[in-house]
């Protein structure tokens, strides 16, 4: 792309930019693009939850609220190709592959903490460019397990050292036309290959 190309595209990118955070301003948000909130928006609008306007949650460790109260943490992964969409789809749709999703929590490093996530709702989405692909509850009990964010704690406690306090993960595991037994269920399927 030669200079005046590029221009061109940046001011296209830019009209773009304005109609997202237009819509942003008409469902609460005073910057839509900041931290992924139009993911979080599209999240709710298919649940049906009250997403917080502010990144930093209205409750600790929360992203929205669904019509009882109970608060929902999302966590969002964006699948880098198609290639990595087949196989996401191939695993929880076909059934014929597996997909380890991801999930960080940067908060997760200690058992207060983890423990504090047991109270709330746990979300996996999945997006390719633009689409979203798929919601996964995920289970609060897989999250705060042994198997989710306390192994990271249980590992410290037992001498491992790890460069930072950030990047405590779960991986919820697609497989079978679903996700693994005892990892949560799949909401939403958006099967973006037809």
């Amino acid at each position: 792309m030669d200079y005046l190309e590029r221009k061109e595209n940046a001011k296209e990118m830019s009209f773009h930019a304005k109609s997202i955070l237009a819509c942003g301003d008409k469902a609460g948000h005073k910057n839509v693009l900041e931290k992924n909130k139009w993911k979080e928006e599209m999240i709710g609008s298919e649940l049906n939850h009250r997403v917080f306007s502010k990144s930093t949650g209205e409750i600790q460790g929360a992203d929205a609220v669904d019509e009882n109260g109970k608060p929902w943490e999302y966590k969002s992964e964006e699948l880098k190709s198609f290639k990595d969409v087949l196989r996401f789809l191939e695993s929880v749709v076909d059934g014929t592959n597996t997909y380890a999703g991801s999930m960080t929590y940067n908060n997760g490093y200690s058992r207060e903490n983890v423990n504090s996530y047991k109270d709330i709702g746990h979300i996996h989405a999945v997006f390719y460019r633009g689409d979203m692909v798929a919601i996964t509850e995920v289970s609060t009990d897989y999250v705060t397990s042994e198997n989710g964010l306390m192994k990271r704690i249980i590992n410290e406690e037992n001498g491992a050292v790890y460069k930072s306090t950030n990047g405590n993960g779960v991986r919820p595991h697609y497989e079978n036309g679903g996700v693994r037994k005892g990892e949560g269920k799949v909401l939403v399927i958006n099967d973006i290959r037809k």
